[in-house]
């Protein structure tokens, strides 16, 4: 595999990344800055969680992103099939989850807080879409099986 190929991943992974971080870094600032551009601090959460717990838990996902794109950028990441079957399959359920959560939450489920919470579920997408530009990668490059070769 050419040392670039995991480099061009990168990019697209520091993208999602980005986008992320600006999430975790907005819902506080939306404390204390009150402006039409930025929604109020009670739309960045479904209240699934408690927010000290949020935060916590989106720190450790912001670092294994970042270590993850990190590897990507140096290219000392090895693909490996099995993690891209995994990632795969984990990134579609998690895609599709969040997609039909948005649709509910427009429609018949529009009078539940988790449901009617669009922002949040908008950043799950990219935490999905992550998964599956990781997933991808590891599918596409990772050798075959010995019985599929």
């Amino acid at each position: 595999m050419p040392a670039e190929i995991p480099t061009r991943y990168a990019a697209g992974l520091w993208v999602l990344l980005a986008l992320f971080a600006f999430r975790v870094v907005a819902q506080p600032l939306s404390l204390v800055v009150r402006s039409d551009i930025l929604p109020q601090f009670e739309s960045w959460h479904s209240g699934a969680l408690p927010y000290g717990l949020l935060v916590a838990s989106q720190v450790v996902i912001l670092a294994v992103l970042g270590w993850t794109a990190w590897r990507f950028t140096v290219g000392t990441v090895t693909p490996r099939r099995s993690i891209g079957v995994a990632a795969l399959a984990f990134g579609g359920l998690y895609f599709v989850g969040m997609l039909a959560r948005l649709v509910l939450g427009f429609t018949v489920l529009s009078n539940q807080r988790w449901f009617a919470s669009p922002l949040p579920t908008v950043f799950h997408l990219v935490l999905a879409a992550y998964v599956l530009l990781f997933g991808h990668f590891h599918y596409v490059y990772g050798a075959a099986p010995a019985s599929n070769r």
